[in-house]
């Protein structure tokens, strides 16, 4: 009788279950509905330039001040430097002339120097030039004759080393590196066996040793000669900050988001430590506006169905602390797996409304698909009337293209928002395809917020490369995330640290983006305004596309610094191809007073300059104080930041609101 019953359920079983998955899948199954009769406005492709750089053409010679950088190949890159010089707002010029850099007392060596690069005569003459008082920092020198000027006694290629770690107090060329982060930075994850060539040296005694690989090799050698000084580094500036910014590094990061990681921007700041103290008329672009310490974009992405209306909620909050953010909408005309569509009716209404209060409204992607970093590029043939991707999975999608994702939203925003024109774009997930500045550039796109300054190690804007490489620069600059508000703990349990990050990025004039999710209107809106109130007055606070047209307009400044009428003058002539406000330029010498309109900002060290319209060349005469130091002693306090620098390495105040 037992025997019998289970038999019968298990009969029962067998026919009634695959009648039961047929309903489910009758009933149940996703229904990719697509929302027709959107307005649209048409996105004209542009045409996309993809050359490498010619330094000695876009870099020329045009004043004393400038760093004179020797190429002494043409195969190797360059992208490395030129981001940072740019980024640091170093005066820089690019020569393959061993003469005509000589005639400046800063010369980089770039990328690297073996018994092919130099005659003896040459080499003769760099010793002399560092003997008179001139200054060196190269990069993986290999020729035996250059021992004894550089200070080693041999050297080791190698591609397993994986760690770098400082001595910040050796140097005032590592004064910027005062942070656990910034002593020791990582190149590699430990697993990685095989990563880029690096050289470690052997001192002779002679020189000091700045900086070390974990296998006790030098990483970082200075050597004082007569009057002057030469340093030498173990690593390619392509390497540590191009791999980085493109996001072809070795797993070298130690936090994905939320966390400070500066193994990239180092680099670019034992640069800018070594123009600063290295010559005592130093004139440094600054990074921030307004002379500020640093700046905080706010971001919010509108990504699910229940998210639109809530974004109201956050713009009435800041217009209530005066502040304004950048909205990244996701124009999902399409329900499939994920969420429903919700790119209709009402929602546009609020994104009409988030427009008129003066927020702006950018594009996050249709679909929203953490496969949109495998998508295929597309057929450039992609619109609204035609594009159907959708989701079929978590990580799975059909019929989309980064075109498709990139163009449509475009259009879909364009033909949403009267007047409006979509130019700043964040990927899904932050995912971010190989092909993306492409499609970028070809829809008239201007800016990107699709990775994290973590995952890049770089928390500076940089302009992106083609197809993630080290030689094609595009004309879009990446804002990556710094701050966001998906992490456990909630945000709100971690304001803290956020500030630490935040402080941190001050610290350097470094930025911070800030991403906050509107599909919570209490408990995140909460945790932004808390942060809001907690944040320190020189800390400004915008949107993203205020901060990114001033770097973009500051990255393509022109400036120059010329002898006045006497040694404690000179004069500072600036133009720009389009309208900016707020720049600073730093000085390492006081400022005595100032011809024209800029304002000389409280430290004497800084000066504020008035609006700059496109073709107008501003001029001003600046006059110094008297100079209180001797000839050839570093001088360590010019910086947004010198006000902690002269507490020394290490000790973090907060500079006076």
């Amino acid at each position: 009788m037992i025997k019998n019953t289970i038999k019968w359920c298990l009969v029962t079983l067998a026919v009634a279950y695959p009648i039961f998955l047929v309903y489910l899948y009758l009933t149940r199954r996703p229904k990719f509905e697509f929302i027709t009769n959107l307005s649209t406005a048409p996105v004209l492709l542009q045409p996309v330039m993809k050359r490498p750089i010619n330094f000695t053409e876009q870099f020329p010679e045009s004043f004393r001040l400038q760093i004179a950088v020797l190429l002494t190949r043409n195969d190797m890159g360059g992208m490395g430097f030129t981001h940072a010089f740019r980024e640091m707002g170093i005066p820089f010029f690019v020569t393959r002339d061993l003469a005509e850099a000589l005639r400046h007392p800063l010369l980089f060596i770039y990328p690297e120097v073996d018994g092919n690069t130099f005659t003896l005569v040459q080499a003769r003459d760099l010793t002399q030039f560092v003997e008179r008082g001139g200054t060196i920092f190269a990069q993986n020198v290999f020729w035996g004759v250059f021992k004894p000027l550089f200070g080693f006694r041999s050297f080791q290629p190698a591609r397993y080393r994986h760690w770098v770690t400082f001595e910040p107090e050796a140097d005032p060329l590592l004064k910027y590196l005062d942070r656990p982060e910034e002593k020791r930075v990582r190149l590699a994850d430990e697993h990685v066996n095989l990563l880029f060539t690096t050289t470690g040296y052997t001192s002779d005694g002679t020189s000091t040793v700045l900086g070390r690989f974990e296998d006790g090799s030098a990483a970082l050698l200075r050597r004082s000669l007569g009057k002057g000084t030469v340093y030498l580094i173990g690593v390619g500036f392509d390497d540590v900050i191009m791999r980085s910014q493109t996001n072809r590094h070795f797993q070298a990061p130690r936090a994905y988001v939320n966390a400070f990681e500066p193994g990239g921007d180092v680099w670019m700041l034992l640069l800018r430590a070594w123009y600063e103290f290295s010559s005592e008329d130093a004139v440094r672009l600054a990074t921030v506006p307004n002379g500020q310490r640093s700046v905080v974009m706010l971001s919010h992405d509108i990504d699910w169905e229940y998210s639109v209306t809530n974004a109201r909620m956050f713009a009435e909050m800041e217009q209530r602390h005066h502040v304004s953010s950048t909205f990244f909408m996701q124009t999902k005309y399409v329900s499939d797996v994920n969420s429903k569509a919700f790119f209709y009716g009402p929602n546009l209404d609020v994104l009409r409304d988030l427009a008129a209060r003066g927020f702006e409204v950018e594009s996050h992607t249709v679909i929203h698909s953490r496969a949109f970093n495998k998508f295929p590029y597309g057929t450039e043939q992609e619109n609204y009337a035609t594009y159907r991707p959708h989701n079929v999975g978590f990580e799975q999608a059909v019929g989309g293209t980064v075109m498709g994702e990139v163009r449509v939203t475009k259009e879909l925003l364009d033909g949403a928002i009267p007047g409006h024109r979509t130019i700043f774009f964040r990927a899904g997930h932050l995912r971010f395809p190989p092909t993306l500045a492409e499609a970028l550039v070809r829809c008239g796109y201007e800016f990107d917020s699709s990775f994290t300054a973590p995952d890049v190690m770089s928390n500076f804007p940089y302009a992106l490369t083609f197809d993630r490489d080290f030689e094609d620069e595009s004309p879009i600059y990446e804002f990556p995330v710094t701050i966001e508000d998906e992490e456990s703990p909630p945000l709100g349990e971690r304001i803290g640290k956020a500030l630490d990050v935040i402080l941190a990025n001050a610290d350097n004039g470094a930025a911070n983006v800030v991403l906050i999710h509107t599909d919570n209107a209490k408990m995140k809106l909460m945790a932004e305004e808390a942060l809001l109130n907690q944040l320190p007055r020189n800390i400004a606070v915008t949107d993203m596309l205020s901060f990114a047209r001033f770097w973009r307009a500051r990255d393509r400044l022109k400036w120059s610094v010329h002898p006045g009428h006497s040694p404690q003058e000179i004069t500072l002539k600036v133009s720009s191809e389009e309208s900016v406000g707020g720049l600073t330029f730093e000085f390492a010498r006081e400022i005595a007073s100032v011809e024209g309109s800029a304002q000389i900002l409280d430290d004497r060290h800084r000066l504020l300059l008035p609006a700059i319209q496109p073709g107008k060349v501003v001029t001003l005469q600046v006059r110094y104080g008297r100079l209180y130091r001797k000839p050839n002693v570093p001088l360590l306090h010019s910086d947004s930041s010198f006000m902690r620098k002269r507490f020394g390495p290490g000790k973090k105040r907060e500079v006076p609101d």
